[in-house]
Parts: C-alpha cells; structure tokens; sequence
C-alpha cells in the first residue's frame, strides 16, 4: 500500500518538472474582439494533431440583447447600497430634526451604514470574480 502511494507522489513530481521545464502553450481569449490567440511553434510542436484545448472564457454580454444582466443580485444591492449612501448625504442636512410623533433623523448612521455595506460588497466582487493578474515574463 505505501509502495503505491510513492509511487503516485513520484509521477506527480515528475509531472511538475516536466510542466516547469516544457511549459505550456500561451492562451489568451480577448474579450472584445472574442478571439482565442494561440501562442505557440509548429516546429517544437507545442500543440501537434489529437491535443485537446480546453479553455474557459468570458465574454462582454450586450446587455440590450441579453437583458437578464441586470437581474444579477450582486449588482442589486450594489445600486441599494449606492441609493442608501446618496439618501444618507441627502439626510445629514437635516441631523437632529424632530418629525411629528417625535422620531428623529439619523443620516449619518444611514450614510455610514451604506459605506460599510459598499465597501463589504466591492470586496466580495474582487475576492469571488476578479481574474488574478496575468503577467508575462521574457
């Protein structure tokens, strides 16, 4: 049973140099014009007939066509968050007015509020849909 186990660590490890010391084909999608460029030599055959390429890419959506867009949820309470911040700096004006039946207004709690929720949503969208940086070295 340990022999098997050494044995698939090893392959692994071998794999990992083979990667490292070969490389692999650069691929790179352009959103815009949605073409995949392919960056690779016919003559050291980095891709030869019978390879498989997989690739996931993502596209510009035309949202006038494909109107689903603006039923995303993150995208809905980002605008709530953005009207709530707006009607907090609209409500600071009017700090410690009394209304009839004695309620008070709080903008700033309201403003602050909104910043923090902003602020809680522009990170969620970088850490679960930002792409990692990409860097090419030569």
């Amino acid at each position: 049973m340990g022999d098997l186990a050494y044995y698939e660590q090893m392959q692994q490890y071998l794999s990992l140099i083979d990667m490292k010391l070969n490389g692999t084909p650069l691929v790179q999608f352009s959103r815009h014009q949605n073409r995949l460029y392919i960056h690779g030599e016919k003559e050291t055959d980095d891709l030869v007939e019978g390879d498989y390429l997989v690739a996931e890419v993502f596209e510009i959506v035309n949202p006038t066509t494909h109107t689903s867009v603006w039923n995303d949820m993150w995208l809905k309470q980002y605008t709530t968050a953005l009207i709530k911040r707006q009607w907090g700096a609209n409500l600071i004006k009017f700090e410690g007015m009394q209304l009839p039946g004695g309620v008070t207004i709080n903008g700033r709690q309201i403003f602050e509020d909104a910043m923090a929720e902003i602020e809680r949503l522009r990170e969620a969208i970088r850490l679960e849909h930002e792409m990692p940086a990409d860097f090419f070295v030569g």
